[in-house]
């Protein structure tokens, strides 16, 4: 099965290759075709992955600089003790290197004094030597101080360039963890801020579904309250044309305090006539005197009318007490 899925796969690629050929592209046309098709997937492979997994991902990149850090640390500090240690050296070389060149600088004239004396003994810091021993041990000291003047050369040579290289790495080391620590800190704000950006739009989808069903709850209840509106006004129009049209006797069925205020208000036209009629009796018995006539006042009026509602009131009361009784 696998075999088969190989060949169908390498029979793909072939036949695009060989149409590539025909077309007259070169290969690397395909090339770019494969990679860009290939980030193109990775791209959409990424957009769907969830963000907890970014920011994992993200959390162990940071974590993988900080070890690398580290290590980094661990080296350099190596490097400064190899530094300690080779200064150390160069410090002792020289110390020998000056030792021996002072001796070398002794010895020099004893030589010379035993060569044009022609001496076979010589004696030098308390020892006694031949002259060949003596000259074997002049040579074994130029020797010795020659090699010990170019390791001192070589190491001190080493030695600056290790601490130029130390001091790079320590500026090197400190950019890269300033760096690290700037990168922590803005991943940790944006985390910060991209949280409470989605507590925001949450909050913001929160108040528009509020906004929008107070809307529509204000628009249902508006419509029931014009509806209501609209049944008031039918009914008290209806009855207001009603009471307008009604018969005298179904307008005298209404209530006590109607019924009073309107016998009050015919006794009130009675008792008007009657007094105009009484003023205008005594101008008819005596023509050849002329009595001014009293104009009717608003006031005499009342005060009829007030007599006789008295008269009336009275005129109930005694009837509610033959009831009573």
């Amino acid at each position: 099965m696998m075999k088969q899925i190989a060949t169908i796969g390498c029979g793909m690629v072939l036949a695009l290759v060989g149409l590539f050929f025909v077309a007259g592209r070169p290969v690397t046309d395909l090339l770019g075709y494969f990679r860009a098709g290939a980030s193109t997937t990775v791209k959409s492979i990424e957009a769907e992955i969830p963000d907890r997994v970014h920011d994992e991902k993200a959390a162990s990149e940071l974590a993988a600089a900080r070890e690398q850090l580290v290590d980094r640390q661990v080296q350099l500090n190596l490097s400064q003790n190899q530094l300690k240690n080779l200064e150390h050296e160069i410090v002792s070389l020289q110390e020998a290197v000056a030792d021996r060149a002072q001796v070398l600088a002794s010895a020099y004239p004893v030589l010379q004094t035993a060569i044009d004396a022609r001496d076979e003994q010589i004696t030098f810091v308390s020892t006694n030597f031949s002259l060949d021993e003596f000259q074997h041990e002049i040579d074994d000291l130029l020797s010795m101080q020659e090699r010990d003047e170019n390791a001192l050369r070589i190491k001190q040579a080493g030695y600056e360039r290790l601490q130029q290289s130390v001091a790079d790495g320590v500026s090197a080391l400190s950019v890269m963890k300033n760096e690290i620590l700037e990168i922590e800190q803005v991943f940790v704000i944006l985390k910060t801020r991209r949280d409470q950006a989605r507590m925001e739009s949450e909050t913001l989808d929160l108040v528009a579904g509020a906004a929008s069903s107070a809307d529509s709850s204000t628009l249902a209840i508006g419509s029931n309250i014009d509806r209501l509106q609209g049944q008031v006004e039918h009914l008290e129009a209806s009855n207001a044309a009603r009471r307008d049209v009604a018969p005298v006797s179904q307008r005298s069925s209404t209530g006590k305090l109607t019924q009073s205020f309107n016998r009050l208000d015919a006794l009130k036209k009675y008792a008007e006539d009657s007094a105009a009629a009484v003023s205008r009796a005594p101008n008819a018995k005596n023509d050849s005197v002329e009595v001014p006539e009293e104009p009717i006042s608003q006031d005499n009026t009342a005060s009829a009318a007030k007599s006789f509602e008295a008269e009336e009131v009275v005129i109930r009361i005694n009837g509610t007490q033959a009831k009573s009784e």
